[in-house]
Order: structure tokens, then C-alpha cells, then sequence
């Protein structure tokens, strides 16, 4: 009960300050938000290792949260300034993987450190990497990122800035769609390594090949889609993947083998790739001066659906079966090709 606090505080801290540190962004330097996000990460890590602050640890994990996600809305907002109008969709599909890359880096990691030098070293690292990252982006990036930007008494007003912003119904319809997305996703992240061990017996070693194939699959295959998207519709490739993905759900009542546990979860993982395009299509409608304020909102939507996702499915999985919970996940996309339906007739 105490890891799910601790787990909770994590996601409050995600939650109540992505959207918060975007909006940020849109009125100061975001070069200079990145590197005191990054440090502010680099000083709170090493509190984890003092006994004494234990019973701390649930402020220590909200502060983490609402740290470590400032990076996300900013660097996001980067790119949508920066990156060529007719190559987007590459650079913005490049930002997903290599933060999946570092999520998959991340664990390999700390077990090692933790198992060969103890746990203390493995959060010295953590803090070693973002200040390191800070101190690099610093020197190489000050030219091009540390720009002031000029800001007027309106620019301040974040009401005024957020009706406008929710004025748009083709935006309102894509937070909606990150919502159902991220539910669904939820199902295969948080409650498919024990569907896997319990319906066709596969072991710890081989779900968490499992999971790397699937995250592997998606490293390889978004940056493709993110080309791909520069030149076809985006719409029209997250609509094809969200239904696909629909369909490949229910198989998972059906999978008898470790082996078609795998392939299955693989196609998945290949037709959900085309999520990370739902930036994209959010940064194409919305102005420069409002992109921090989207794209930390959109993530406070993605926040929401990994919260619920789980709530939703574990009930299902407790009072009917634990099949049905793909079935729900199946629904959950569904109803997301309804919102973008609506964004396409936009």
C-alpha cells in the first residue's frame, strides 16, 4: 500500500505540473526552464538515500514528478520552434524514441548498479545524469536557445491564454483522444507481464523479453511513421492504427502460447506507434506562442488516461475476468476514433 502512495504522489506531481510548467514556458526562455529542470532533478535524487527522510519520501516523489515532467512539455515546444515545418512529424516522432530509449536504458541501468554497488550509487547516477545533461546543454545549445523573448502585460494574463486555447474545438477533441489512447495503452504497460504469467505460463525472463521487443518495435518503427506522416495524413494513420489496434486486442482472450503472446503484443505495439503523431497534429493547430501551454496540457491528458487506466481495469479484472480488460481497451480506441473523426471533419 505504501508503493502505491509513493507511486501516486509520483503521477499528482506529473499531473498537476505538466500543463503548469508548458504554460511556463510559453513567457520565459525554455532553454533556461530545461537546465533548472534538469538540475533541480540532480539535487533531489540523492535525497533518497538518507534513511532519515523516509518518511519523506512521499514529498521526495512529488518533487520528482513535477520536476522531471517540466522537460517533457518544454522540449516538446522546442521542436515544434524549431524543427522545419515540412519535416515536423520526423522530428517530433524522434523525440518519442529516444525517450523510450531512455526509459529502456533506464532500468538496465540502475539494476546493474544497484546489484553490483547498492542502491545509494544507483541514485548518484541519477542525479549525475541530468546535471551533466544541464551542463551540456548550457554550453553547446546557449546560442541557439538561450534567445529572450519579448513579453507583453497580455502575454502574462494565463486565463485569457487558456480560453483561447480551449476555444479551439480541434484541440479539445485531440486532448480528448490522448485520454482514450493513454487508457488503453494502460492495459498493455500495467497488466499485461501478469495476464502473460498466468495465461500461457511465460517467466519473468521471458516477459521482460517480451516487453523489450515491444519497445524495440516502437523505436524502430516511429520514426518511419514520423517521416511517413510529412507526407501523407496524419489523421488517416492514427486513425488506421487506433482501429487496428482495436481489432488485435480481443485476440488476446484467444493466445494459447508464450509465442503468440509475443507476436501479438508486438503487432500492437507497431499499430499504437502511431500515437506519438497525435503532437504533431496538435502542434500544426495551434499557435507558437500557445505550444508550451499545449503540448504540457496534452500531457496531463496522457497523465490522466495512464490513471485511469488502471483504476478501470482493475475493477474489471476483479469482477469479471482478466480477459475482458482487452476488450475495455478495445472500447477505450474506439471511442478515441470518434474524437479524431471529429478532428478530421474539422
Amino acid at each position: 500500500m505504501d508503493w502505491g502512495f509513493l507511486a501516486t504522489a509520483h503521477s499528482m506531481g506529473l499531473i498537476l505540473f505538466d500543463g503548469f510548467w508548458g504554460t511556463v514556458s510559453d513567457r520565459v526562455d525554455r532553454g533556461r526552464m530545461v537546465v533548472a529542470a534538469l538540475i533541480c532533478m540532480g539535487i533531489v535524487f540523492p535525497f533518497y538515500t538518507f534513511k532519515s527522510l523516509v518518511p519523506l519520501f512521499f514529498i521526495l516523489q512529488f518533487a520528482v514528478g513535477a520536476s522531471v515532467i517540466a522537460v517533457g512539455p518544454i522540449t516538446r515546444a522546442l521542436i515544434a520552434d524549431f524543427a522545419p515545418e515540412e519535416s515536423l512529424g520526423f522530428y517530433m516522432s524522434l523525440w518519442f524514441t529516444f525517450s523510450a530509449l531512455g526509459s529502456m536504458m533506464g532500468p538496465l541501468l540502475g539494476g546493474y548498479i544497484s546489484e553490483v554497488f547498492g542502491f545509494n550509487y544507483a541514485f548518484y547516477t541519477s542525479s549525475i545524469l541530468p546535471l551533466s545533461s544541464a551542463a551540456v546543454l548550457a554550453v553547446s545549445l546557449r546560442n541557439r536557445l538561450f534567445v529572450e523573448k519579448p513579453t507583453t502585460e497580455r502575454e502574462w494574463n494565463i486565463s485569457m491564454s487558456l480560453r483561447k486555447l480551449l476555444s479551439v474545438p480541434v484541440v479539445r477533441m485531440i486532448f480528448f483522444l490522448a485520454v482514450a489512447v493513454y487508457t488503453s495503452m494502460s492495459a498493455i504497460i500495467f497488466f499485461l507481464p501478469i495476464y502473460a504469467s498466468e495465461r500461457v505460463g511465460m517467466s519473468t525472463v521471458a516477459i521482460g523479453l517480451l516487453q523489450t521487443l515491444a519497445s524495440g518495435t516502437q523505436l524502430a518503427v516511429t520514426p518511419f511513421l514520423g517521416r511517413l506522416s510529412d507526407r501523407l495524413s496524419r489523421r488517416n494513420m492514427v486513425s488506421f492504427g487506433l482501429a487496428t489496434s482495436a481489432v488485435l486486442f480481443p485476440c488476446y482472450i484467444a493466445v494459447a502460447t508464450p509465442i503468440q503472446m509475443t507476436l501479438l503484443t508486438v503487432g500492437i505495439a507497431a499499430c499504437l506507434s502511431t500515437a506519438s503523431l497525435i503532437l504533431t497534429m496538435l502542434s500544426k493547430v495551434v499557435s507558437r506562442e500557445l505550444s508550451g501551454m499545449a503540448m504540457g496540457i496534452y500531457g496531463s491528458f496522457e497523465d490522466l488516461g495512464l490513471i485511469l487506466g488502471p483504476l478501470i481495469y482493475g475493477l474489471i479484472w476483479e469482477v469479471y475476468s482478466p480477459s475482458h480488460i482487452f476488450l475495455a481497451s478495445a472500447v477505450s480506441l474506439l471511442i478515441g476514433l470518434v474524437f479524431i473523426a471529429r478532428v478530421k471533419n474539422k
